[in-house]
């Protein structure tokens, strides 16, 4: 969900619970950009951090609190500031949350990190049991295999990883190799990893927005959408090609004993006149065809 109001969420989620869809998890993971403008003092009405966005769904909607997954930033502040907010979130029913470090690749001036994800992992398995703790897993980072083995150790051999979407299916595929051989290096099974690739429906013009997203100038995927102008034939490709990739994907995590889930994310809420973006219904499709396979 990308800088909306929590209303155009509220509407978004309603979508995808009475589309007769098994809906697993809703993630508010818009963390990027609005940790930023709430570090600046510059955040715009209306909007949430993710876990006040998770309760506000769960009062508006009711009955879900199990479904939702919020995603949050746990660098900025010392375990034992942070606790009480895991608590209250436990408090209101919500087990399932994703822990996320450092949102920058060069953060601003001025900036102080105190606690790091293994520390929270650690913290919430020791202090406050019950949660089903997840991570970000960025499968083109370097020494990515690594940290996921020792994250998975951390958090008591029971963990969510919830990968980047994919532009390209190859690198994911070798890393999955990587990975199955950094766990053996450390005689780990995959009993107790769910590892969460993401899916995104493609639907802008100007795809930059996306690369930006991924930390890249460009889309490995980009040729496939060539000469396509019309956003109903972007959200056809999109589809075609998530189901593919998310085919080799699923096979390659067969192959290595790994338990493989999708995140479909539509990245876009509201076309220009207020209705909701197309992109939406294409990431419902996709949803079902995923649910067949």
């Amino acid at each position: 969900m990308v800088d909306v109001a929590i209303e155009e969420g509220i509407e978004t989620a309603r979508m995808y619970l009475d589309s007769g869809l098994r809906v697993v998890n809703f993630h508010h993971s818009d963390l990027d950009p609005y940790e930023a403008k709430q570090r600046a003092g510059t955040a715009p009405p209306g909007r949430y951090d993710s876990f006040a966005y998770v309760e506000r769904l769960k009062d508006t909607l009711g009955g879900f609190g199990g479904l939702l997954a919020p995603h949050r930033v746990v660098v900025y502040q010392t375990l034992e500031q942070q606790e009480n907010v895991f608590r209250q979130l436990a408090e209101a029913g919500i087990g399932n949350v994703v822990l996320v470090g450092k949102p920058y690749t060069t953060p601003p001036e001025g900036t102080v990190y105190r606690c790091t994800v293994e520390d929270m992992l650690a913290h919430l398995r020791n202090r406050m049991l019950g949660f089903h703790l997840g991570v970000i897993g960025i499968h083109s980072r370097r020494r990515e295999p690594e940290r996921i083995a020792r994250k998975f150790e951390t958090a008591g051999r029971r963990l969510r990883v919830m990968g980047q979407f994919l532009d390209d299916v190859k690198p994911m595929t070798a890393f999955l190799d990587d990975l199955a051989r950094a766990f053996a290096t450390r005689k780990l099974g995959f009993d107790g990893l769910e590892w969460n690739v993401g899916l995104a429906i493609l639907a802008l013009k100007d795809r930059t927005f996306y690369a930006k997203l991924l930390r890249k100038d460009g889309l490995a995927c980009e040729d496939r959408f060539s000469g396509l102008r019309s956003v109903e034939e972007r959200i056809e490709e999109s589809v075609r090609m998530n189901l593919e990739f998310a085919a080799r994907v699923r096979e390659k995590g067969q192959e290595i004993g790994l338990d493989i889930g999708f995140s479909i994310q539509p990245l876009i809420e509201r076309s220009p006149d207020g209705a909701v973006h197309p992109g939406v219904y294409g990431a419902l499709e996709l949803a079902k065809e995923l649910d067949r396979l």
